[in-house]
């Protein structure tokens, strides 16, 4: 009986997948750093144009938002539109995310929801690498010091970093702010590599962007090994991203098997 077991499975394992069904696949795109939904359009158009179902969320670190609400409350956000699609008749969901919405597609992948790709497009926001880390340590040591104060609902003036040496000063909760920047919390992308439980993902990376170097360096290396990871580089920088991986990004998830 052992022996019929092994070579049935053993048979269907040589079967061709079948390809994703666009039909009965839907799509969460995660836009950047104080952008908007509209910054994933060339995405939206491409996989809509391919039959797949697409929502475009508006996240808690757009432009219009600003943090009102911590990364773990992204986490249900995100729930929230793969429930969605789930309900309106999606067998399968990937989660594509660019920059900001990369890093949070990321940290999704670490919850086990079945997903059936995770798509990062020019990851950025690394707490825990590199120039982030370091310009934001003296308000991450404030924030822990309110924190283990009891403080973590009072306000904090902050500054937040963006691509292109860009800088904004705001103010948010002191726990809100630990949720995106602690170097260990659970926006930190290296941190949360060996975690992440979704096997297929597909990195998009911008040959242009400095990011790209960390990431191949100090993030990717980290998965585990079971991952089925794939890279594909674009002739683009950071913020032209979204427009160069529309075409790759179809084409992949198209070809991918079920």
């Amino acid at each position: 009986m052992r022996f019929v077991l092994t070579l049935v499975f053993l048979v269907l394992s040589a079967l061709p997948a079948q390809a994703l069904d666009p039909a009965s696949t839907g799509v969460v795109l995660l836009h950047g750093k104080w952008s908007k939904p509209e910054q994933m359009k060339p995405v939206q158009q491409s996989l809509g144009a391919a039959g797949f179902t697409v929502v475009v969320p508006q996240m808690p670190w757009s432009a219009m938002r600003l943090y009102d609400r911590s990364f773990d409350q992204a986490m249900d956000e995100i729930d929230a539109a793969v429930a969605g699609l789930r309900a309106n008749g999606a067998k399968r969901v990937v989660i594509v995310g660019q920059s900001m919405g990369a890093n949070a597609a990321w940290n999704y992948a670490t919850l086990g929801r079945g997903l059936a790709a995770v798509v990062l497009i020019a990851p950025g926001h690394l707490p825990d690498l590199g120039h982030l880390r370091d310009s934001a340590a003296a308000d991450v040591v404030q924030a822990r010091q309110m924190l283990a104060s009891g403080d973590g609902d009072k306000v904090m003036p902050i500054t937040d970093y963006n691509t292109g040496n860009r800088t904004r000063s705001l103010s948010m909760p002191a726990g809100v702010f630990l949720s995106y920047f602690a170097p260990d919390g659970p926006a930190a992308m290296g941190e949360r590599a060996g975690q992440i439980r979704e096997r297929n993902i597909l990195w998009l990376a911008p040959k242009q962007d400095p990011i790209t170097r960390i990431f191949a360096e100090q993030v990717a290396p980290k998965l585990p090994a079971a991952i089925v990871f794939s890279r594909q580089d674009m002739d683009s920088d950071h913020l032209g991203a979204p427009a160069a991986a529309a075409e790759p990004l179809t084409q992949w998830l198209l070809a991918l098997g079920d």
